[in-house]
């Protein structure tokens, strides 16, 4: 079994995090007052990066060098329209001078928070729109596009939904590591983890890297997309990349927990409860979440930790994606909260 600088040493490389293409991927920690607790304790995932979400930019650390290691030259990003993944993705492929080319869902009757933030990075007519009906068959849409552009000699890539791709396994990790060296600074050790999941890459390689090294500890996972079934698919996948990764076997068993989200169920739902607990959240500790991801994920936590009145030094993973409260806060839903 793999030890903890044996991991690090693995990321760090996979990273380049010694060469001018690193990326920062340390965030803090401190105590969320919202809960009425001591023990409760938040990670600023949301400030690795003012526009790219933090456990994207996780993701692409590893993604972005070893796409250029290829040589590609054109990204194909698969995503919703208002998703995080696709907004990150624009901005550190134009960084690293990589063409993005857009395959979103829609498109949508209005075009509002990230999608209207894409629109900075890429002209509307370079967004190929599939709709609902078509979605099912995004893979033929795509290969098609690709077969032309490689009759042109252009190197494409395509980074599936969310970015959940083997490369973007050494980055994912990363957040493991970054929550060790939290523990180590702070002198805590976590009992419970509470992050959200959409396609899960980043949750999944949480928990395998925690078995791999042996940590023990509690995750909690809400689960935002997709059902609980395609989470544990998709942790299956990430075990076998992570022992690729690691040239090792992985012997413990994961422990973790699955929950949907306790309010508006449906992804990028929402509803006045959740702009009433985005503010009560700013209000109490300074801190902005978004109505898709991390504020369900507090408020799910929440109900969690009261429910089955969960002990022990508890940490929420706050992922980031605030960059969409600039669209959905001028929502009716959002104004009748004022």
């Amino acid at each position: 079994m793999i030890n903890e600088d044996g991991l690090y040493r693995k990321v760090e490389n996979a990273c380049r995090l010694k060469s001018a293409e690193s990326f920062n991927l340390r965030s803090r920690i401190h105590r969320l007052r919202w809960f009425n607790r001591s023990d409760i304790w938040v990670k600023r995932d949301d400030e690795l990066s003012f526009g790219v979400s933090g456990t994207r930019l996780r993701k692409h650390a590893s993604t972005i060098p070893a796409l250029k290691l290829k040589g590609i030259e054109e990204v194909v990003v698969i995503g919703q329209a208002n998703s995080n993944n696709v907004l990150s993705a624009a901005q550190t492929l134009t960084e690293n001078n990589i063409k993005i080319t857009p395959f979103l869902l829609g498109p949508p009757a209005h075009k509002l928070g990230n999608l209207k933030l894409l629109s900075l990075f890429v002209d509307d007519d370079e967004i190929h729109w599939v709709p609902s009906k078509q979605w099912t068959d995004i893979e033929t849409h795509v290969n098609k596009y690709v077969e032309k552009e490689n009759e042109q000699g252009i190197k494409v890539f395509v980074l599936p939904e969310g970015g959940h791709h083997r490369l973007a396994l050494p980055g994912s990790l990363s957040i493991l590591l970054d929550i060790l060296r939290n523990e180590s600074e702070s002198g805590i050790t976590f009992d419970h983890i509470f992050i959200d999941s959409s396609t899960g890459m980043v949750a999944q390689s949480l928990i395998a890297g925690a078995a791999a090294i042996n940590k023990k500890i509690q995750f909690h996972v809400v689960v935002l997309t997709g059902s609980f079934e395609t989470f544990e698919c998709g942790l299956n996948q990430i075990v076998q990349y992570t022992e690729d990764f690691l040239l090792d076997s992985i012997e413990s068993e994961p422990d973790y927990k699955l929950y949907y989200p306790a309010i508006s169920k449906s992804f990028g739902g929402t509803d006045r409860t959740i702009f009433r607990e985005i503010k009560s959240i700013a209000r109490n500790d300074g801190i902005l979440t978004d109505p898709v991801y991390s504020a369900k994920l507090f408020i799910t936590a929440k109900q969690i930790i009261q429910d089955l009145s969960i002990e022990g030094n508890t940490l929420l993973i706050h992922s980031g994606g605030t960059l969409a409260l600039s669209g959905l806060m001028d929502s009716p839903i959002s104004d009748a909260e004022k």
